[in-house]
Order: structure tokens, then C-alpha cells, then sequence
């Protein structure tokens, strides 16, 4: 992202309809023409003075100074018919791409002017459309008609103009309320307050008010000097199917059937479905005969994940995980990706599972942890391993994560885990909680001479003693046989040690 030079930048507004724009009719709201002319008489939308100093022509229109080097000089394009957003397809976000298309060598940026109920597709849809874009798209429009007393449309609107002019952001996005947001990450959350749309899983690209605050690490980055590119070819036959408690299979078959090519499945929770047999079978079935489903939570925030059992039963029925994309980006996707040529149905699911647009947040990837296999920890673990249960070895309360102490030893009860070793190792010559007193020699005064010397190989591992070498721990007659967790240098490692000839003490119960 950065800060547009020069001391005029050009922008088309391309007006397709919508609230921002509509008048009364017989008491309802319709789309109203002209829009360039009820600019043109609003001061903060047009300096007239300028504009005939400069010899512009009638359909330009220039705002007054936004910095005291530079313009913001623009056109509207209005469309032919305009829409009421409900009416809005992908028939016609391909054209508003191919308006951009065929007018990008002429401006700095885009703003696109749109009703709301169905905006968040359409930025959605445009993001996957405009393929190496390397322009500032920006869509905005109003939740009450800009010809209104009391209205938003007046701010959002000279809102998008002056970031499409002044800043290079080059992605599709969605300004509304004084937040830019990136538009394949929002969802219109509020059918009358101004403030319409949230980003739910993706903080705003900017905010606006006294300064205007980038969040310039997440604007994505241009790559490339390759042309734009606008894909035309959206598979239209994709739909989206909400779950609810209780929806019988007959249904889902219905929905599934062809000419369906893909289906934006919303689900409970963080993936999950009913595991009805029946159902199951449907979704398996469709998978099977090569409709792509996809798997999104209805939820406003969170991601699909493999968590619960419901949601990897959906999972091995063939659906694929949309992560936390709203449905909106979803189906603009899926759509996209079917329309590709050439790629087998398993390339189409793997694009999916990847990031194209900053649609979606992929799931981190777990660093592997170090092996124990000949290691330090490792060979420290198996000599205690090897150790023999002796008759006199008593264990720590059931459940605990404690260590087996012999009776009576450093004066603690039968059975009884020294403070600051209760709650595992935490690591070579750790500290316990307990009074701040090293754990080897907590361990010591209890008589588990067996722990003092795995604290002290581990205190080795971390580069206290020679690599290979490891000093043999005492032949103490006592048993290790509850849950041993161990952490050396920041990787945790946790074992179930079963004493010899005897069972495993339960542990604590797993969670929901």
C-alpha cells in the first residue's frame, strides 16, 4: 500500500443503483437516475470553480482539495438499466468487471456504487473476477438516499472517493461507516443502522476519522506486473444450502441434484451437521458423482474445524472445509473455481483449501516437535522406563499429575506429592510455585532420587552436559505409574507411565 503521488488522480464511479441513489414512488423506493447531477449541486462533491479554470468537460467532477498538492478528479458511468441489489447476479458483477477492464488504462481507481442487501457478493464475486489487480477497488453505497435530510450516503460515498483516490490499495474492498474493509471478508449484519457491515474475522484494512489509520500489514501486496486479468467464465450453478435441527435427507437430495456443480453447505457451530445415516449418504453420494460441497459456518465468527465428531463425519462424507470465509466469499469461490478450465476435480478442491484473495485465514501449521528417540529426554525417560516396581511404592492421589513417592519419605504422608513437583516438570532445574525452591531439590527431599537425575540429564540436554553422554540414574526401588508431563527448552512432551504389574491411575476426564 502506499500513499497516491501526483497532483490529479482520475477515478470512474461506476453507479449500478441502489438505495444511495433512489427516490420515492407511490411511497417505495426505486432506483433514481442522475445521480452525476445531484453531485454535481453538493459543494463536497464538486468545486465548480475549479472545474471550468481546469476546462474540464460537463460529465467530470472534481472534489474540492483533499491535500494542498492534489485532486481528486472523477466520473460517473451509470449503468443501463440500474438495479435494485436484489436483482444483481454474477451475470452482471462480470460486467461491472468488464467496465473496469476495458477503463483501466484511463484511471487511478474504481469506485463501484451499489445497493447494500447483496453487496457483500458482489465485492465478494469482483475479488476473485479481477485477477492481478493493481488498482484500488472500492464498493460503497447508503442505507438511506443520499436526497434525504438525514443520510449516510453523502459520507460513505466521499468516504470511497477520497481512499480511491489518495491511497494505492490495490484489492477489492468495501468502505462503509467510515471503515474500509477487504470486501470478500464482509457480511451485512444490520438492514437499517448506517453501521451495515462487519468484517468478522478480519479487522478493517482502514479507519477513517480526524486521520485516516492504514492497517498496512494486512493490505495485500501487488505481485507481479502481470495484466489484469477478469475471469468471465463463473460457473453460475452453485447454490447455498443452510442447515437446521431437524432437516430431513429428502430435502438435501432435492437440493443436490444436477445441474448443481457446487453447494456452500452452512453448519453449526465450527462444522458440524447431523450424522444421520441417511443424510450422510446424500452428501456422500453427491460427492461421489463430483459436486463439490463446501462446508461454512453459519456462525458470524470462528472457522470450521475437525473439533467434533459431527464435523468429521461431514468431513469423510466428502465436504470441504471453507475454514472461516463468510458464505458470501464462499460461494464467489466456488463459483470461481469451477469456471476454471482444465483442472481435475481434485485440483478444484485443493484450490479451494487455499488462500487465492485473502478470502480466508488457513489454519497455522503445527511446528513438529522434536522426537524423543535419542535424545537426552529420551534416554532419560527409558531408564526410568526400566525401573521395577518395588513393594513399598505408594502413588499420588488418583488423577493427579504427580510423582510416586515411598512412604514417609522427607516427612511427607503416604502417598503425598511435594508441592512445586505435583503439576509435572517443568524443565531443566525449573523453578516450582512453591516458594520458588528448584524442583530437583524438592524431588531430592521427597527420596525421588530416580527424578533427581532425569532434572539433571534434562539440565544436560539444554547444554549443561556433553551431547552423548548421559549419567546413569540410581537403582532407587520405586515406580513411575501416573501422567508424567516433562518440558524442556519450551517443547512439552507428556507420557502415561503404567507401573510394572499394576494399572494406570485414571486421569482427569476429557473435555466436552
Amino acid at each position: 500500500m502506499a500513499r497516491a503521488a501526483g497532483p490529479e488522480r482520475r477515478l470512474l464511479a461506476v453507479y449500478t443503483g441502489g438505495t444511495i441513489g433512489m427516490r420515492s414512488e407511490r411511497g417505495v423506493f426505486v432506483p433514481g437516475r442522475d445521480l452525476a447531477t445531484v453531485l454535481r449541486m453538493l459543494p463536497m462533491f464538486h468545486d465548480e470553480e475549479h472545474a471550468r479554470a481546469r476546462g474540464f468537460p460537463e460529465d467530470t467532477l472534481v472534489l474540492p482539495p483533499a491535500s494542498p498538492d492534489q485532486r481528486v478528479v472523477y466520473r460517473v458511468l451509470e449503468s443501463q438499466p440500474l438495479f435494485d441489489s436484489s436483482d444483481m447476479t454474477i451475470t452482471e458483477w462480470v460486467q461491472i468487471a468488464q467496465t473496469i477492464e476495458s477503463h483501466y488504462g484511463q484511471y487511478d481507481g474504481f469506485v463501484v456504487i451499489h445497493g447494500t442487501d447483496t453487496m457483500a457478493f458482489a465485492a465478494s464475486v469482483l475479488s476473485f473476477v479481477l485477477e492481478n489487480l493493481q488498482k484500488t477497488v472500492i464498493l460503497t453505497g447508503a442505507q438511506v438516499p443520499i436526497h434525504a435530510l438525514w443520510n449516510d450516503g453523502r459520507e460513505n460515498l466521499l468516504g470511497a472517493l477520497l481512499l480511491a483516490g489518495q491511497y494505492v490499495i490495490p484489492e477489492v474492498c468495501l468502505f462503509f461507516q467510515n471503515q474500509l474493509f477487504r470486501g470478500n471478508r464482509v457480511t451485512k449484519v444490520d438492514a437499517r443502522r448506517f453501521a451495515a457491515f462487519c468484517s468478522p474475522n478480519l479487522p478493517p484494512l482502514a479507519t477513517v476519522g480526524a486521520d485516516v489509520t492504514i492497517n498496512q500489514e494486512l493490505v495485500r501486496r501487488v505481485r507481479g506486473q502481470g495484466r489484469l486479468v477478469v475471469h468471465s467464465s463463473m460457473e453460475r450453478d452453485v447454490g447455498l444450502l443452510r442447515l437446521y435441527p431437524g432437516i430431513p435427507a429428502s430435502l438435501v437430495r432435492a437440493f443436490l441434484q444436477p445441474p448443481m456443480k457446487g453447494v456452500v453447505m452452512e453448519t453449526f457451530g465450527s462444522g458440524n451437521g447431523p450424522t444421520k445415516p441417511d443424510l450422510l449418504q446424500e452428501l456422500r453420494a453427491a460427492a461421489e458423482r463430483g459436486l463439490v460441497i463446501v462446508n461454512c459456518t453459519h456462525c458470524l465468527q470462528g472457522a470450521v474445524t475437525s473439533d467434533y465428531g459431527a464435523g468429521v463425519a461431514l468431513s469423510r462424507a466428502g465436504t470441504v472445509s471453507g475454514f472461516d470465509m463468510t458464505s458470501e466469499a464462499a460461494l464467489a469461490k466456488l463459483s470461481y473455481v469451477l469456471g476454471l478450465p482444465g483442472l481435475s476435480l481434485d485440483g478444484r478442491k485443493e484450490l479451494l483449501a487455499r488462500d487465492l484473495r485473502g478470502e480466508m485465514t488457513p489454519p497455522a501449521v503445527e511446528e513438529p516437535r522434536p522426537s524423543l528417540r535419542g535424545g537426552v529426554l529420551g534416554r532419560g525417560v527409558a531408564q526410568l522406563l526400566s525401573l521395577r516396581q518395588a513393594s513399598g511404592c505408594h502413588w499420588a492421589a488418583a488423577g493427579s499429575w504427580g510423582l510416586p513417592v515411598p512412604p514417609g519419605a522427607g516427612g511427607l504422608g503416604d502417598g503425598a506429592v511435594p508441592a512445586g513437583v505435583q503439576g509435572g516438570l517443568r524443565g531443566p532445574a525449573g523453578v516450582g510455585a512453591g516458594g520458588g525452591r528448584p524442583e530437583a531439590a524438592r524431588a531430592e527431599a521427597a527420596g525421588n532420587l530416580e527424578v533427581v537425575a532425569l532434572l539433571q540429564n534434562l539440565r544436560g540436554g539444554a547444554g549443561d552436559q556433553a551431547p552423548g553422554t548421559v549419567r546413569p540414574l540410581p537403582a532407587q526401588k520405586c515406580c513411575l505409574g501416573s501422567n508424567l508431563k516433562l518440558s524442556c527448552c519450551g517443547v512439552s512432551c507428556s507420557f502415561l507411565l503404567r507401573p510394572a504389574g499394576g494399572t494406570v491411575p485414571p486421569g482427569p476426564p476429557p473435555g466436552p
